[in-house]
């Protein structure tokens, strides 16, 4: 699950969006209703879905499915995630911690870019258009 909650944190760092009219209101805007993939240096890949309300899902190539809430923070440099806890976890399971990178920008459909993900290593993200 860790995977899943660096993943999320990762790609919506990567996920900031499309034109400057835009992101003067809302830097996110681009990724609405948008695909976002993300690969990591091992070509791991995993799909990111980034919501207006606040809230993202995540699926890995592997299946594995995931939730969480983000959040632009100190004055729009930095993308903050926080997973949810999975519905089958353990009672007892500490609550995921909320994970921030940097935010680099807007991007908008088709545009394909490297950055660093929320633990420092290189990823590359292809924002592309529909769910």
């Amino acid at each position: 699950m860790r995977k899943i909650a660096l993943w999320g944190v990762g790609a919506l760092v990567a996920a900031s969006l499309t034109g400057a009219a835009i992101a003067a209101e809302d830097p996110m805007a681009g990724a609405y209703g948008q695909t976002v993939i993300v690969t990591n240096a091992k070509g791991e890949s995993y799909k990111l879905w980034i919501n207006k309300d606040g809230t993202y899902k995540v699926e890995t190539a592997k299946g594995e499915k995931g939730t969480g809430k983000w959040a632009l923070k100190d004055n729009n440099t930095k993308y903050c995630g926080t997973p949810d806890l999975p519905a089958g976890a353990p009672a007892g399971t500490p609550a995921p911690k909320e994970s921030c990178s940097e935010f680099k920008g807007a991007h908008k459909a088709g545009d394909k870019w490297e950055q660093n993900d929320a633990v420092g290593e290189k990823i590359t993200v292809e924002m592309k258009a529909g769910m």
